[in-house]
């Protein structure tokens, strides 16, 4: 626990730490990426990069981890361990330190995502509490990193969350039970039941929530993402047979008490092998992107219209972010590629190959 002094001192480095103006002097219009990567299995790092692909920042990790979370307005990013993951550690780019370790409660881990409130002031993380397998939702004071709140996340294996509105979160409940003893071996497939939850972030009740038909039961929900006309849209991660002809993405709502599924060509549905990676809408949240590292594309959607638009094929591809641009989107894969893809243009363009380079499952855009 930080000493009264410690904290002080590291409240007040916080409070004046310049953004991202340290790796951006050269380009201060820089569009700047923040990505776990491996150079082989032994060796692991946290990095910043440009819209050229270019390594900007990095540090060193002591293994692999899963996705960053990004302070909203100061140069500082988290990033979390893979599930069973038990830190999140806080570098502030601007002094190219590492500042904080934050771990998480007796008998809970973390589920290799958080995210930031808006002003900056509190972190959330979706957690296990394995000796019971209830999901919960944590809420800690920044930079401290003490607990105000915990909530549950009304359902088994919380893996990622997203805001609906700065009061209700949108709660992905994958339905899998997991021990850190038995690693990531689920030990309830008979009798999942995964779920999408509207939390109250005001007193944790229950505003609506969303399960598949009992067939459906081990139809994992595992990430998802909300556009700015509050629709969000959900990637699935099948656990029964690979035969099975099955939903892969749905999209939920807030007033709405059952998930949506979209339509998928059979033959793209099969190459998907049961698994949805990252889910992301573009920036004008008119077309969804649903990356899978195991059938190596990305497929697309327009939204209002349900329509199916295409695939980017791209090897161990998953990580997926909107850029600036409509309908255009960022790829990253276990390839070391970087890749510019536009659905409604039918484009794509190289940013650049990282010959020794295996970018992990998640990166994020950030806001300098």
């Amino acid at each position: 626990m930080l000493s009264r002094r410690s904290f002080l001192a590291l409240s007040g480095a916080m409070m004046t730490a310049p953004s991202w103006a340290t790796i951006t002097q050269q380009d201060p219009n820089a569009t700047l990426y923040a990505s776990a990567y491996s150079l082989n299995k032994k060796e692991h790092f946290f990095g910043v990069f440009d819209s050229k692909g270019d390594i900007l920042w990095a540090a060193p990790l002591s293994d692999r981890a899963h996705a960053p979370v990004i302070h909203p307005n100061q140069s500082i990013i988290g990033i979390v361990a893979r599930r069973p993951g038990f830190y999140i550690d806080f570098f502030d780019v601007s002094s190219n330190q590492r500042i904080k370790r934050i771990t998480p409660n007796k008998d809970h881990h973390f589920y290799g995502h958080a995210l930031f409130t808006d002003d900056g002031v509190h972190l959330i993380t979706q957690e296990n509490h394995y000796t019971t397998g209830q999901g919960k939702i944590v809420v800690r004071n920044w930079p401290s990193g003490n607990i105000i709140q915990s909530y549950s996340s009304n359902g088994i294996g919380p893996h990622e969350s997203v805001f609906l509105d700065q009061h209700v979160l949108v709660i992905a409940n994958g339905g899998l039970m997991t021990h850190p003893d038995e690693d990531r071996k689920i030990l309830n497939l008979d009798t999942m039941k995964p779920n999408v939850t509207y939390l109250s972030l005001k007193d944790g009740s229950i505003i609506n929530q969303a399960s598949h038909e009992e067939e459906l039961h081990q139809l994992s929900i595992r990430h998802l993402d909300v556009n700015e006309q509050g629709t969000v849209a959900l990637g699935f991660q099948y656990q029964g047979d690979i035969r099975d002809q099955v939903p892969l993405l749905g999209l939920s709502r807030v007033n709405q008490s059952h998930i949506e599924y979209l339509p998928i060509p059979e033959d793209i549905r099969i190459r998907f092998k049961q698994y949805c990676g990252s889910v992301c809408f573009d920036k004008s949240g008119e077309v969804l992107a649903i990356s899978t590292p195991k059938g190596g594309l990305v497929a697309y959607w327009h939204i209002d219209s349900k329509t199916f638009l295409g695939i980017e094929n791209c090897r161990d591809v998953c990580g997926l972010v909107a850029t600036d641009n409509a309908h255009e989107f960022l790829l990253t894969s276990g390839t070391g590629v970087q890749l510019a893809s536009n659905p409604v243009q039918n484009s794509n363009k190289m940013i650049k190959k990282h010959t020794n380079i295996h970018w992990d499952n998640h990166f994020r855009h950030i806001k300098t």
